[in-house]
C-alpha cells in the first residue's frame, strides 16, 4: 500500500471514508498507469487477485499434486509479479496461487447456477477448499466464449470480505494493478452486490453467462445482476 500510494499523486487517494459511485474516482486510470510506469518501470505492480490471496490464504488450501503454473494464458501478469516478488505470497506458493485463480472449463450454458457448479466442479478437482472464517472471499466470474473449445469462467475480480463491528462490511480490494488498493463499507451482501455489478456485469445480450459473484465456493447470497441494466 505504501509503495503504490508513494507513486502517485496525493489528492488521487482518499484521506477516509467518502461517499461515491461505483465507478466514480479521483483520478484517470490511464494518467495514473502512465505515473506508475514512470516510477516502477516494467514492474506491473500487484492486482485484486495477488492482493486478495496474500490476505486471505491461510483459509484457502489445495491438492498436493497441483503444477507449479497453470492458467498462464489469463495469469501472465500476475506470474510476472510473482516471480519478481514472490514474498508478496507471505510464504505461500505460486502453485496454489494458480490452482485457485487459473480459468476452469465453463458448462455449455447462459445459467448462472449451471456455471456456479461447472466452478466447483473445476476447483474440486484441484483440491480447493475452503475453512469457516469470518473473512470471506468474494469473486467476481467472468465467463468467456470465444469457440466451442474455449469456454471459460475465470475470476476477473475479487477481495476480501469483513464484518464489522456495527453489523455492516468491509470490503478489501485492489482496484487493478495500476489502480489503489480500496476499503470499501457496505450495509449488506446485496448492496455489495450492485457495487460489484455496476462495475463488471457489462457482458449481458452476448452467449455467454453475466458476471456472478461467489462467497468462497458457494453463488454469495444477496447476488443479483446489475440493477442498473434495464433489461434485468
Amino acid at each position: 500500500v505504501d509503495q503504490f500510494n508513494a507513486s502517485v499523486k496525493s489528492e488521487w487517494l482518499t484521506g477516509g471514508f467518502e461517499n461515491a459511485a461505483p465507478t466514480e474516482t479521483r483520478y484517470d486510470p490511464y494518467e495514473m498507469q502512465d505515473l506508475w510506469t514512470e516510477k516502477n518501470g516494467s514492474f506491473p505492480g500487484y492486482n485484486c487477485r495477488i492482493t486478495a490471496f496474500s490476505l486471505f490464504n491461510e483459509f484457502v488450501t489445495a491438492g498436493v499434486d497441483q503444477p507449479e503454473t497453470q492458467g498462464e494464458d489469463s495469469l501472465f501478469m500476475d506470474l510476472e509479479t510473482l516471480a519478481a516478488d514472490p514474498a508478496v505470497l507471505c510464504g505461500d506458493s505460486t502453485s496454489k496461487f494458480c490452482a485457485l485463480f487459473a480459468s476452469v472449463t465453463a458448462a455449455d450454458t447462459t445459467e448462472v447456477a449451471n456455471q456456479v457448479k461447472a466452478l466447483q466442479t473445476g476447483w474440486s478437482e484441484r483440491g480447493i477448499s475452503f475453512e469457516d472464517s469470518s473473512a470471506r472471499l468474494i469473486s467476481v466470474v467472468l465467463h468467456d466464449r470465444f469457440s466451442d473449445t474455449d469456454n471459460t469462467l475465470f475470476i476477473g475480480h475479487v477481495g476480501v470480505l469483513l464484518p464489522a463491528e456495527d453489523g455492516s462490511l468491509y470490503f478489501i480490494e485492489k482496484v487493478a494493478f495500476q489502480e489503489p488498493y480500496r476499503l470499501v463499507k457496505i450495509q449488506n451482501r446485496t448492496e455489495l452486490s450492485d457495487y460489484l455489478m455496476e462495475k463488471y456485469d457489462t457482458a449481458w445480450g452476448q452467449d455467454t453467462t453475466r458476471s456472478f459473484i461467489m462467497e468462497n465456493d458457494e453463488l454469495m447470497d444477496g447476488y443479483r445482476p446489475n440493477p442498473l441494466d434495464s433489461a434485468s
